[in-house]
């Protein structure tokens, strides 16, 4: 006789509790996160193959309707990763009209001041522990969708890659279609290689780039061009855009040097004869990196944004900094601070994505370390220079055309570049800004064709 449901129900809450706090208490607590969802895949695979799929099979839900999930980092006041999850819901309603779609969305905070994303159902967490959650969740699933850009990489935190990455492949294990829209990649710890390459098996990944798709073949996992899905965001130009000014530089910057995050119990101590404080908290038990090194290369960053936005004024241009993510405010008061004039912050949490999304779209140039910064400009003909903090905004520019239009965010003369490059006498800038229009209609419909290719696989 088999124990009732809610006696199994407690049992399963009761493992996924304990499975959590041993990963809270392990001495490498990213290798474990990534070793749980693997096992969790392997699992749902072997059970899959000794019982078929137990679930119904796609198209046929008493109602037609297909059902999807959205794995993403939406919530946690990053613009670009909010405007690739906008444009992909929006693609995906017009992929399977008039059909009706049962849209969830994985999210990892709760601002979502869109009413895209305010309008889609939350994903509920039905188990303590994220891997747990998400293998007890896939059944329910025809199609699950990673939307997030920065997924095959562990620049940020190998547990959010293994989320996406893991995700995906527990999709797949549960016979569900999946798929990786839209991804880059970059450098990864072994863990996270190992894992990406036992988790590629039946996950159809579109890379945005050409790059990242050699990046993922050279290891083995089959991948097939794409496009960044935020191209075809267009921002309005919302009042709080108007009030900057028509002759509008844009700085985009961010703290390049307080990545990964990692899991710890407490933070590790820092240099206090520096004065640079503990690693800050990043959320929960996790922290940034920190330490006298990161802290100096961040205040020569800080300065080298101040010299820029002192040359800039003297140049004519009204000056605004523009916090994409919500973790950008510091930086960006950091700069503000540097300086003998006031400059006004557009910041994500406290002004909305339109209003953020806006003021770079409509600016007159921009300088930026985030990726979605230069997204923004291009589609719209702005000149964009990057301060570059990994191989994502390089590869773009490079794609763009835009050769010599980046410098490492390391770069003592970063500023200087910048500069050169913005207001090089030999410019011809009508040329440039078609070269960045044909280049963002190039991408756009790059996007498409990712429709194209998941509705025809959908279909099969």
């Amino acid at each position: 006789m088999s124990a009732p449901i809610s006696e199994l129900a407690d049992r399963r809450s009761a493992a996924s509790l304990a499975a959590l706090q041993r990963y809270e208490r392990a001495d490498h607590p990213e290798a474990m996160f990534l070793e749980d969802m693997l096992a969790r895949i392997e699992s749902a695979r072997a059970r899959s193959r000794r019982e078929g799929f137990a679930h119904p099979s796609r198209g046929t839900v008493p109602d037609g309707s297909l059902r999807v999930l959205l794995l993403s980092y939406a919530g946690a006041g990053n613009t670009g990763a909010d405007l690739r999850t906008i444009e992909t819901i929006r693609q995906l309603h017009h992929l399977f009209a008039p059909r009706r779609l049962e849209l969830e969305l994985f999210v990892l905070g709760g601002l979502l001041d869109h009413p895209v994303l305010a309008s889609v159902r939350k994903m509920p967490l039905h188990a303590a522990y994220i891997p747990d959650a998400l293998d007890y969740a896939m059944p329910a699933y025809d199609l699950v969708v990673n939307v997030e850009g920065s997924t095959y990489t562990s620049k940020f935190s190998d547990a959010l890659a293994g989320i996406l990455i893991g995700g995906a492949a527990l999709a797949v294990a549960h016979g569900s279609r999946a798929f990786a829209y839209g991804v880059d990649s970059g450098k990864m710890t072994d863990a996270l290689t190992r894992f990406a390459q036992q988790s590629a098996e039946g996950v159809d990944i579109f890379c945005r780039n050409d790059a990242a798709r050699r990046d993922l073949t050279a290891l083995g996992i089959a991948a097939r061009p794409g496009a960044d899905c935020a191209w075809t965001y267009t921002p309005s130009r919302t009042a709080r855009v108007a009030g900057l000014g028509e002759k509008v530089a844009v700085l985009c910057p961010t703290n390049p040097f307080w990545w990964p995050v990692t899991a710890r119990g407490a933070p590790a101590p820092a240099d206090s004869a520096e004065d640079i404080g503990t690693p800050p908290r990043y959320a929960g038990a996790y922290f940034h990196t920190w330490d006298r090194e990161r802290a100096f290369a961040y205040r020569e960053y800080v300065m080298r944004f101040a010299r820029m936005a002192t040359q800039l004024r003297a140049r004519g241009f009204s000056l605004v900094l523009v916090a994409m993510e919500q973790l950008d405010r510091p930086a960006c008061a950091d700069i503000a601070a540097q300086l003998e004039f006031e400059l006004p912050i557009v910041a994500r949490g406290v002004e909305t994505l339109e209003d953020v999304a806006g003021a770079v779209a409509h600016a007159s140039c921009v300088v930026t370390t985030r990726y979605h910064a230069a997204v923004l400009a291009l589609a719209r003909g702005v000149p964009v220079f990057g301060l570059t903090l990994d191989e994502r905004v390089e590869r773009l520019l490079t794609e763009a055309g835009l050769d010599g239009w980046f410098a490492a965010c390391t770069d003592a003369d970063g500023d200087e570049k910048a500069l050169a490059r913005l207001f090089d006498d030999m410019q011809d800038w009508s040329a440039l800004r078609a070269r960045c229009l044909a280049f963002a209609n190039g991408e756009r419909a790059r996007f498409a064709q990712m429709g194209v290719e998941l509705a025809a696989a959908m279909a099969r």
